[in-house]
């Protein structure tokens, strides 16, 4: 009998020796795992989503949708992101909608930039918390002040009880107590999995809560940046209540074996439905504690991916805020590009751009205009100085028509210019045109495009346009300095440098290029002398 306790315990020793073996080599791997991707390009073929379910939640954005769009904010999102938990995806993503950065940003990157050991030991608390599903539906679970209704709850607490107080009976009348035990038994696995039916999606919001919540306390307690360790402490201090009741251990998972007793007694005792009851009672008059729980927490991870983006880059600069119209710059591209081609330049006034097909005309404006963004909401720009004056970024780009809505290519136009007059009636801004009015005939085109500009100009803003329009350089000159790229075409094809040139484009390559891919000579030919016969007329 005596060898069989001691097989026993041998056994149960080398199982937890196993267990703790496996956790210090998982720690390990999650450590050299998390380590090696900071001042590394993030992956970025993922799909958003729910990342951008948070910013839902956050009202009037000060990026549209339509710039977001015509800019590919979601690529950009994607270059920047090295976040290691969920609520850091969210927070980065909405504060990108944002133009104001968070209060003592710079300093606090500062910080973590001259304290690698902490910034490293910040990340590895926040990869713990790591990007499960349940996370990303924590903004839902907290902000959308809902609750299930379920079926008996307030007596939960009542048949939690049951069971146990039915096990006395047993002893003195064995079938009645028997019946009873064994009915309130069921009874409670009835009502667990009717719950959990309905609630099963929050049950894992509360599991991701409850990680919120103990890895708030660890950063809380490694952190060493005054007001963002204050800010943590008094949006801990709000939900001290729930901290004791939400531990990780409070909260069966029903997947791992160890688990499987702790699940079993939960059901009979409801337990994670009582906990959500009396959880989400807690939360609902609790939004802005909530807020500012999730904005803290999101922050440090957002914090160590700007400055891992900016080890990514080739040059970084945080921007110079003027009070002036006017856009000064050097070493300026685009952080979306792999082997980028900067340029310098100062306008100290409105610019028309210029320039044949695919000489860089729109790669240059988004990098205004990303950059533009990225100086304000996260410091951070890519180029060796940025100077403009802050406000609102604008943009009309990627005009599409819409079929479903009748609406044709020169209307999506015309309404997607109109949110750059209105933009520009309420004060400062920053507006980036494409390819003005590209979708109707030339004289209706020039004359509108002139007259809207003109608006522009008379504006409080910054205007940069690009058009194929050689005219309009001509008719705004006095208002629009003008700027070109330009290519060499070859024998060998055609050459660009996306080189940044003062004035207007004088070159062409639309009917080159027909030459170069292969049309017919006749075919080139005849572009060339109806082009010729245009220019005379005009």
């Amino acid at each position: 009998m005596l060898g069989f306790w001691i097989l026993c315990a041998v056994a149960v020793v080398a199982v937890v020796i196993g267990i703790t073996r496996g956790e210090i080599s998982k720690g390990k791997r999650l450590r050299e795992r998390v380590l090696s991707q900071f001042g590394r390009r993030p992956k970025e073929d993922y799909p958003l989503e729910s990342i951008p379910d948070y910013a839902r939640f956050c009202p009037d954005p000060q990026v549209d949708d339509t710039t977001w769009d015509d800019l590919d904010m979601d690529r950009v999102f994607r270059r920047v992101n090295s976040c290691q938990s969920s609520v850091g995806e969210q927070v980065l993503y909405q504060q990108l909608h944002r133009l104001t950065p968070p209060a003592h940003w710079e300093e606090f990157l500062e910080h973590l930039d001259s304290r690698p050991e902490e910034r490293n030991a910040l990340w590895l608390i926040l990869s713990r918390m790591g990007k499960r599903r349940s996370g990303y539906g924590l903004p839902s679970f907290l902000f959308d002040p809902t609750e299930f209704s379920l079926f008996l709850g307030p007596l939960y607490g009542v048949f939690a009880w049951l069971p146990l107080l039915s096990l006395p009976v047993v002893f003195f009348y064995p079938m009645v107590g028997g019946s009873v035990l064994v009915g309130t038994i069921c009874w409670n696995v009835i009502l667990y999995y009717l719950g959990k039916r309905w609630v099963q999606g929050e049950l894992e919001s509360l599991r991701a809560f409850s990680a919120l919540l103990g890895n708030c306390q660890s950063l809380e307690k490694t952190l060493t940046f005054s007001p963002l360790k204050k800010e943590l402490g008094e949006s801990l201090e709000c939900f001290k209540p729930l901290r004791g009741r939400l531990s990780r251990e409070s909260l069966s998972t029903g997947s791992a074996d160890l688990d499987l007793i702790q699940e079993y007694i939960h059901i009979l005792t409801l337990r994670d439905l009582r906990l959500y009851r009396k959880t989400k009672q807690f939360l609902l008059p609790r939004t802005e504690e909530l807020h500012r729980l999730f904005q803290a927490v999101g922050l440090v991870d957002m914090a160590v991916s700007t400055l891992s983006f900016r080890a990514t880059l080739p040059q970084w600069c945080a921007p110079s805020f003027i009070q002036e119209n006017r856009l000064e710059f050097s070493g300026l591209f685009h952080p979306l590009l792999g082997d980028p081609v900067p340029n310098d330049g100062d306008f100290p006034r409105d610019v028309l751009l210029t320039g044949s097909n695919a000489s860089g005309k729109s790669t240059f404006l988004k990098a205004l205009a990303v950059n533009a963004i990225l100086g304000q909401s996260l410091s951070t720009c890519g180029a060796e100085k940025y100077s403009f004056r802050p406000g609102p970024v604008v943009t009309s780009m990627a005009v599409r028509d819409d079929i479903t809505a009748g609406e044709s290519y020169f209307v999506a136009e015309v309404r997607s210019l109109k949110r750059l007059t209105d933009a520009a009636k309420t004060g400062a801004c920053l507006l980036f045109i494409d390819e003005i009015l590209k979708g109707t005939n030339t004289v209706e085109r020039l004359a509108a495009s002139q007259a809207v500009l003109e608006e522009l100009a008379r504006r409080d803003c910054v205007c940069v346009a690009a058009t194929h329009d050689r005219e309009l350089t001509q008719r705004l000159e006095e208002q629009y300095a003008n700027y070109h790229f330009q290519e060499e075409i070859t024998s060998q094809g055609i050459y660009f440098d996306y080189t940044l040139r003062p004035g207007p484009a004088d070159t062409q390559n639309a009917i080159r290029l027909l030459d170069l891919t292969g049309f017919s000579r006749a075919t080139v030919q005849r572009a060339w002398d109806l082009a010729e016969k245009g220019d005379q007329e005009t």
